[in-house]
């Protein structure tokens, strides 16, 4: 499982200490949250008996959530590294599939799964397939390497980024590829090094990682492709870009950086076509995760304080001020981030949430 070494990624930050709202999903405080008094205190609850791995990416796909990583058992029952909560229980989705997942997204009315497989269902899948609901089928013969991210940009086609530099058998597509529904073919020159993150970001796809030039020109850990050519945004990031996320206007990045177009931004930034611009004073530690629910953006990762006040693994950011949700995470992190039934839903590596056990996968949402 190609994840450890990035638990050593974690820098202590020492940051002052901010006025700081004390938001939902608390586990001890039962008042009403400061920013909607109608909205009752929301909990942290697990989501049966959880996950025996870790969780790595999540989707919602035929009304279920779907939680896809490292896993082999979701709720007490076989499920191989992927499995849907339907509200109340866990099932696996066929025979599941026989290596990590690292992320799912919808395209074609389809889930589709990727990461580092070499089957699906019983079936040839190299590092990416699909699911319609009953079976497993290949997306062409796939790539030669590991796939770390997905997702569907504005014309509506597929992409996929990650490690790999071959797709379909033989042809060159480095670290990231589009799927016309029948082939994979490459966006331009592509990227010097791994794409972790991508996104739609208005007209443009947004990707992130390690790469440090795409299309040849330089873009230092982020960059903009417009259906042609591959743009930099500003002098982009000091270092890994793990997240990407849209954010109202704004695009939010979250990764491993302390600065970003040049500014200091510790871990997370936005940018809106102006300069990139810090969130507050940032967080002491790696982002890994980011979703918008409830009105704000929810940042997971590895971190322990966001704004200077501790906030174990997760914190919101409400657009002045970051806050922690209860006493947040107990274990090593968060890997994935969404919204389902009206909760949020966190994935990573733990033991508890909020004080209450639940094993790698917990919900946080009203009582």
């Amino acid at each position: 499982m190609q994840v450890s070494r990035f638990f050593v990624f974690m820098i202590a930050f020492s940051l002052t200490i901010m006025a700081v709202i004390h938001l939902s999903c608390s586990d001890d405080d039962k008042s009403v949250t400061p920013d909607n008094p109608a909205n009752p205190e929301w909990v942290w609850s697990p989501l049966g008996a959880g996950m025996n791995e870790l969780v790595m990416a999540f989707a919602v796909y035929d009304n279920k959530l779907i939680a896809g990583g490292a896993f082999t058992t979701a709720g007490g029952i076989s499920a191989n590294h992927i499995a849907a909560w339907d509200g109340s229980v866990w099932m696996p989705l066929g025979s599941g599939i026989n290596g990590d997942v690292y992320a799912l997204t919808i395209h074609d009315n389809k889930l589709i799964a990727a990461g580092d497989f070499t089957t699906a269902g019983g079936q040839s899948a190299n590092r990416v397939a699909a699911w319609n609901g009953s079976s497993w089928s290949p997306l062409g013969s796939g790539m030669n390497d590991m796939v770390f991210a997905l997702a569907v940009e504005f014309s509506g086609k597929l992409i996929a980024g990650g490690r790999f530099t071959v797709v379909n058998g033989a042809t060159t597509a480095k670290y990231i590829a589009s799927w016309n529904g029948s082939s994979w073919t490459n966006l331009g020159a592509g990227m010097d090094y791994e794409v972790r993150a991508l996104t739609a970001y208005g007209p443009n796809l947004i990707a992130g990682g390690w790469f440090t030039t795409a299309g040849g020109v330089s873009a230092n850990h982020i960059a903009a492709w417009n259906g042609y050519d591959w743009s930099s945004l500003m002098t982009g990031m000091n270092n890994l870009v793990w997240e990407v996320a849209v954010n109202g206007n704004d695009l939010i990045a979250g990764g491993w950086f302390d600065s970003a177009g040049g500014v200091s931004a510790n871990h997370i930034a936005a940018w809106n076509g102006q300069p990139w611009v810090p969130l507050g004073a940032g967080l002491n530690g790696y982002v890994a995760a980011l979703t918008v629910f409830d009105s704000m953006l929810i940042a997971g990762g590895f971190f322990t304080t966001a704004g200077g006040v501790n906030s174990n693994k997760i914190a919101a950011w409400d657009g002045s001020s970051w806050a922690p949700l209860g006493t947040g995470i107990s274990g090593q992190g968060i890997w994935a981030l969404t919204a389902f039934d009206n909760r949020l839903i966190a994935g990573g590596l733990f033991d508890s949430a909020g004080g209450v056990a639940a094993q790698n996968i917990a919900a946080c949402g009203p009582q």
